[in-house]
């Protein structure tokens, strides 16, 4: 034990629960914030962890849970776009902000914000990958909702003193990934065509979710200014092309339960070298049945330089590599 204690809130999540293990893994006495109890089962057999039960939205059930904590690692988000923006903005900018004044009131010592590439929105004018610097420009309801969360930390933090760290992951995959691109290209592992047309010469980045915990982690333990924002991806992009092709890969080493979908994954390689067949099909089957891997904004590039200068390492740099640890272990030979 190294003597300090840890809060996570949304600790059941995708990325939450990888942080606690994380947390626990360096000495850390770790409180496992969710909103439900059934969430404690994810950490069954964790001693150093203790699962406990909050709202966001409910002042009065965050102060014992931050009650003699050093720091506070806020994961906790609502991330469907398809809910109304009057919940998005509860969640993710009311929360928020309640979080803050509760860990400032219960002196706590720093806190960590998980927002999001997003809040960059498209910014399609860029020909060059997008920086801490750049403007953010979001319109849509998720992305908008966290850089307003941002800004609230950031009201409270300079209000109060409470150093404040926020990191931007982009496209998280991992097992159990459940984030808008990832969710989609696993879709497309399991029911449909991966079609590509438009994709051409783009690249986009990507992070491990394991990466994103050890930044998290990494971070509050740097000496840098309250205030400081981080992008956390694989700094250099890869190549939609490339990407595609270390899919089918994975697919190759999944075993004969996947057989059906590497013909399907086959098939989309193939019509890539007749792009009118291509589009033909693409519109013929729509968007039911087959996945167009490239979408507006995908394709963004942006910049993690900021956070490598403090002399974090990504451990998880190779995409096929990333993809494979998405595969389900029972689906594996």
């Amino acid at each position: 034990m190294n003597g300090r204690t840890a809060l996570v809130t949304g600790a059941a999540g995708f990325v939450g629960r990888t942080l606690v293990r994380a947390l626990s893994e360096a000495g850390y006495r770790v409180r496992a914030s969710v909103h439900r109890a059934n969430g404690y089962e994810v950490f069954a057999g964790c001693s150093a962890v203790e699962p406990m039960t909050v709202d966001i939205l409910d002042q009065p059930s965050l102060s014992p849970a931050m009650a003699g904590a050093d720091e506070v690692y806020h994961f906790a988000a609502l991330v469907d776009s398809h809910q109304s923006r009057d919940r998005l903005k509860k969640a993710n900018v009311v929360g928020t902000r309640n979080v803050w004044e509760t860990a400032a009131s219960c002196g706590v010592k720093r806190a960590l914000y998980c927002s999001t590439t997003a809040v960059y929105g498209l910014l399609s004018s860029s020909s060059t990958a997008i920086t801490e610097d750049s403007r953010p420009k979001s319109v849509e309801p998720y992305g908008n909702t966290k850089l307003l969360g941002e800004t609230a930390a950031l009201d409270v933090a300079v209000r109060t003193g409470l150093h404040t760290t926020i990191i931007r992951p982009v496209a998280i995959f991992g097992p159990g990934e459940h984030t808008p691109f990832g969710r989609q290209l696993r879709n497309a592992a399991l029911s449909k065509l991966l079609l590509a047309g438009g994709f051409q010469g783009r690249g986009f980045n990507y992070v491990h979710v394991e990466d994103v915990a050890a930044a998290a982690v990494h971070l509050m333990a740097c000496n840098h200014p309250s205030g400081e924002v981080f992008n956390v991806c694989v700094n250099d992009p890869i190549l939609f092309e490339d990407a595609f092709q270390a899919y089918i890969r994975v697919l190759g080493k999944a075993g004969r339960s996947y057989s059906y979908i590497r013909f399907l994954a086959v098939c989309s390689a193939f019509l890539h070298r007749f792009p009118r067949a291509l589009r033909w099909t693409s519109a013929l089957l729509g968007e039911r049945h087959a996945f167009r891997i490239w979408h507006p904004g995908f394709d963004l590039n942006y910049s993690s330089a900021r956070l490598l200068g403090t002399s974090f390492r990504f451990r998880w740099t190779d995409f096929e590599t990333v993809l494979g640890s998405c595969v389900e272990p029972d689906r594996r030979d």
